[in-house]
């Protein structure tokens, strides 16, 4: 199943600083110890005195350092010093189509593993991600899977747990629901190979 699969490959991140403290998901990307994750999910990282620390499914906790960023793809790759992890597969988000069932991976409000399950709503929505100062204009993934604070930066994926989306953004209105919004993965690809 997508989530049983998918949930040892997801991470939640924790961002101090002397201040305040966040928190995101992401997943990992590589097995020698690089993690995916939304720009937003690390901002303020750059703070003197700032740390990230990674949480494992296994309850390892690692220091992690930014290895790049952008707000304008609301993207972030991170390293931390472990080689045994086991990457999620990308998926071709080209090749998503509406109704197709999907499962959003993370941690929301910390809590570590949440799985929910919908179905994607709409294609190429144009929505804002991010925060204020470092917003990002993406086409993306709309969903009803439920995407909750600290959702963001966890993947989306198929039934077959293939990452097709990286969970970036919901909405928050009043009276709305189910309306969750994903950078498809074709689109995030070439910046994190930058990155």
């Amino acid at each position: 199943m997508a989530s049983a699969a998918s949930v040892p490959s997801t991470v939640a991140i924790e961002l101090r600083t002397a201040d305040s403290g966040s928190s995101g998901s992401g997943f990992v990307l590589r097995a020698d110890g690089y993690i995916v994750t939304n720009a937003h999910v690390i901002s303020g990282s750059e703070v003197e005195g700032a740390t990230l620390t990674v949480l494992f499914s296994d309850g390892l906790q690692l220091p992690a350092v930014l290895v790049g960023s952008t707000t304008d793809y609301d993207l972030a790759v991170l390293k931390v010093e472990r080689t045994d992890l086991i990457p999620l597969v990308l998926g071709d988000s080209d090749a998503v189509v509406v109704g197709e069932p999907v499962v959003a991976v993370g941690a929301p409000l910390g809590l570590q593993g949440t799985v929910t399950a919908g179905i994607v709503s709409a294609l190429n929505r144009p929505v804002q991600a991010g925060e204020q100062g470092s917003v990002s204009f993406i086409n993306a993934i709309q969903t009803d899977a439920a995407i909750n604070p600290g959702n963001s930066g966890g993947a989306l994926v198929t039934a077959d747990g293939k990452v097709v989306g990286i969970n970036s953004a919901k909405i928050s209105h009043a009276g709305v629901e189910g309306m969750g919004f994903a950078i498809p993965i074709n689109q995030a690809k070439g910046i994190i190979e930058q990155l």
